[in-house]
């Protein structure tokens, strides 16, 4: 068995459709975090196959420990945000306890890697919330803020349309396009 790390995978649908990869190939897998597999070993060709039909479905192979550092954060922080403790938690506190890792370390190779630091990441993430909140239009503005740890409700505003160009009302009228958790650096 080897260690296998997959980028890009966020959430428990990413699980399914990387399972139905593995199935269809009828490579046998243990499961052992998102992103990361114990497989058994595979000849360069079927390796070739894992690899396209993950990209194809918006995945990609770690290659090094930095990479699968990265992925790992994000894991955690799109996990954080989605979670109902994410308004108490220090986010550099909670990267540290999961990863074994100082923070500083942390921070320097994923602004390496990613090109962005892991607050504007977060940052962007809480923006991509707020904005599949706003869509489905259960909570008020008002609500929304307090779900996502903001001050008030006009620091999410101010946050939100220096991001986005528009106020959260603005955008809850006109509901503009989302980006998927990939595309947001």
């Amino acid at each position: 068995m080897s260690l296998l790390s997959i980028k890009n995978m966020v959430c428990d649908r990413c699980i399914s459709s990387v399972e139905k990869i593995f199935f269809k190939l009828k490579v046998d897998y243990k499961f052992i975090s998102l992103g990361q597999y114990e497989i058994t070993k595979l000849n360069k060709q079927m390796l070739f196959k894992l690899e396209s039909l993950l990209v194809q479905e918006g995945f990609e192979l770690t290659k090094n420990n930095d990479e699968v550092i990265c992925s790992k954060i994000k894991s955690f922080l799109i996990e954080l945000l989605n979670s109902k403790k994410s308004e108490k938690i220090n986010i550099s506190k909670h990267l540290t306890e999961k990863l074994n890792y100082s923070y500083n370390y942390l921070s320097k190779v994923f602004s390496n890697n990613e090109k962005t630091t892991i607050e504007k990441y977060f940052l962007n993430l809480k923006i991509e919330k707020i904005k599949e909140l706003l869509s489905y239009k259960e909570l008020s503005i008002k609500e929304i803020s307090y779900k996502l740890n903001y001050y008030s409700v006009s620091h999410m505003s101010n946050h939100f349309k220096t991001i986005t160009g528009l106020s959260p009302s603005i955008f809850r009228k006109k509901y503009f396009e989302r980006k998927t958790l990939n595309q947001i650096g």
